[in-house]
């Protein structure tokens, strides 16, 4: 790839261009706002500065990456670029606009690509006369840094524009990963388990914030417990992804953001950012901010039983009751959406496992990590869960029904 167009100058489009600059990729970085592209050039400068002084690359590299990326405050013609990424705000009017400008602006062979993490990559190329060019590149965040990116394809993607993306991907020393154009793609989809089930947890009064970190972490081997990582993601972030998932999945339970949530959003308690979500980062280190309204609860044996052999084949053997209650049922809720992933061909099992551990640093792959436990373990205790549940958001995954 050499030469690449970037839309969008924000903490994602100025880290893409980094990252496809430091690979040898001629960058024109665009943005409709001066102050916008002269606050990411300062900040790549800063990056690439840490970096010479950290002794990853020299001055005489530094200088010809910064040389590669070319700042723009228009659509001129650019006929030399093979590529083009979209990294503006998640709104499908201005997302339009933006593939509109670039039609008339870039040469017919070139391949169109947003970078939404949460709108339909069909409806965005409905913008375009040949809707066959766009494809979705879902990159994470920081850019430079994560491993993964999500190649989406669209009801009309063509397979020749998906391999151009792919290819990119790779020669920037990413994992790409390909996905179907379905509500939360694969990372976003599977991941709504970890947080929703954690929250629902607090919410039912079975344990406290930290207590359901510390359990994921201990028992579960995540690196980051729900609760914190939705702190360092951002609260209204985080959230709003769940809105968007819920609503474009017909509002199926399993996806029905959480109350509790939306209560610190609309408080602006978004977490690190604002110094305080479900914890306080006022002090020396973090405190739980968000208290728990503790209740009994018991279930019946069925459940017990389902818990127990789930938690010791997933590697939580020694956890108290309460313990192993919450990591299956979280863990549940993440191998079933992953299976219902699979069984609706979103992506391959392979891809769906490597976008979780690299994506989102998962401990194993949600279906390798299903295969270990035992589909039977696994259907067991999510039928024992939606028993109990009033609106059959555990209902297991046909996958499971081996």
């Amino acid at each position: 790839m050499k030469n690449l167009a970037i839309v969008g100058a924000g903490t994602m489009g100025a880290g893409i261009a980094q990252l496809a600059a430091t690979s040898g990729t001629t960058v024109h970085l665009i943005d409709v706002s001066s102050g916008v592209l002269e606050s990411a050039l300062n900040g790549l400068q800063k990056r690439i500065d840490r970096l010479v002084e950290k002794g990853k690359i020299d001055g005489s590299a530094a200088d010809e990456i910064l040389g590669r990326i070319k700042p723009a405050t228009e659509f001129d013609a650019l006929q030399d670029v093979e590529l083009a990424l979209e990294a503006v705000v998640e709104d499908l009017a201005v997302k339009h606009t933006v593939f509109r400008s670039l039609e008339t602006a870039l040469p017919a062979t070139a391949v169109l690509a947003t970078n939404t993490s949460s709108l339909s990559v069909t409806r965005i190329a409905e913008a375009v006369g040949h809707p066959g060019r766009v494809v979705g590149m879902h990159f994470f965040n920081p850019a430079p840094l994560m491993a993964l990116v999500e190649i989406v394809a669209g009801d009309r993607s063509e397979d020749a524009a998906l391999d151009c993306a792919v290819q990119a991907a790779r020669a920037w020393g990413k994992t790409p990963v390909r996905a179907k154009d379905t509500p939360g793609f694969i990372v976003n989809r599977v991941a709504r388990g970890y947080y929703l089930e954690a929250l629902r947890l607090l919410g039912e009064g079975i344990a406290g914030v930290d207590e359901i970190d510390n359990i994921m972490r201990t028992h579960g081997k995540f690196r980051m417990g729900p609760f914190e990582l939705m702190d360092l993601v951002g609260l209204d972030v985080n959230y709003a992804v769940s809105v968007s998932v819920w609503e474009q999945m017909d509002k199926h339970p399993r996806f029905t953001p959480h109350d509790i949530q939306r209560g610190l959003v609309e408080k602006t308690q978004l977490g690190r950012k604002t110094g305080r979500g479900f914890y306080d980062y006022s002090g020396g280190s973090p405190v739980p901010a968000c208290p728990v309204d503790r209740k009994s609860f018991g279930f019946p044996p069925l459940l017990a039983d389902g818990v127990r052999a789930m938690a010791t084949r997933a590697g939580a053997p020694a956890a108290s009751s309460t313990e192993q209650y919450v990591f299956c049922r979280i863990l549940s809720a993440i191998l079933n959406e992953a299976g219902l992933a699979f069984s609706q061909q979103v992506a391959t099992s392979e891809d769906i496992d490597t976008a979780m551990t690299k994506g989102t640093n998962y401990p194993k792959g949600p279906l390798a990590w299903a295969d270990e436990i035992g589909h039977h373990t696994v259907h067991g205790i999510l039928s024992a869960l939606n028993e109990q549940s009033a609106d059959g958001r555990y209902e297991p995954a046909p996958l499971y029904l081996d």
